[in-house]
């Protein structure tokens, strides 16, 4: 009879080992669900749509589609922009995206001749259009775009880099 209990015992503390071991795995504890809301700092080119340096809060809809707001230092004053963004891949991978920015202090672009731009040369507005990388997971999402301007006063293009890392809030 006491052996019966002892294998008992045993048989009962090898199952409650086990399904410790089951629990404590690390993909039990990670979500696949990806990142919905999230703070990024970024950081770019002149035309970037945040600045050289600034923040910009990311939220990511159904289907991919993500929409971004933020401001930064334009070096003088305050560029702030507004980006739609395509994500093939909600988790992680190829982005297109369209920005609108401006800033509020000096004008981007344009040519040398003030007769072609009334009231000065380039103008406070663009457009962007850009391709690149996001990877949103774990926490954390991280970004680069490269892409376009377009600015109302000239027909020149100008080009952006822009990237970012962030955390995630929900």
């Amino acid at each position: 009879m006491r052996s019966l209990w002892l294998a008992a015992a045993l048989l009962f503390a090898t199952a409650a080992a086990r399904a410790d071991e089951v629990d404590l795995t690390p993909q039990s504890r990670r979500s696949n669900k990806p990142i919905t809301l999230a703070l990024r700092a970024e950081g770019g080119s002149n035309f970037a749509p945040y600045g050289y340096a600034g923040a910009c809060l990311s939220y990511l809809g159904a289907g991919g589609l993500e929409i971004e707001g933020g401001a930064g230092a334009g070096f003088p004053g305050v560029q702030a922009g507004v980006a739609l963004r395509e994500l093939f891949d909600p988790r992680g991978g190829f982005v297109v995206e369209i920005s609108f920015a401006g800033n509020n202090r000096i004008r981007r672009g344009g040519p040398d001749n003030p007769l072609l731009t009334p009231g000065g040369q380039g103008s406070h507005l663009w457009t962007s259009l850009g391709v690149g990388f996001e990877q949103r997971s774990d926490g954390i999402t991280l970004g680069l775009v490269a892409g376009i301007v377009f600015t109302t006063s000239d027909l020149t293009p100008h080009f952006v880099v822009h990237g970012g890392f962030g955390f995630a809030l929900f």
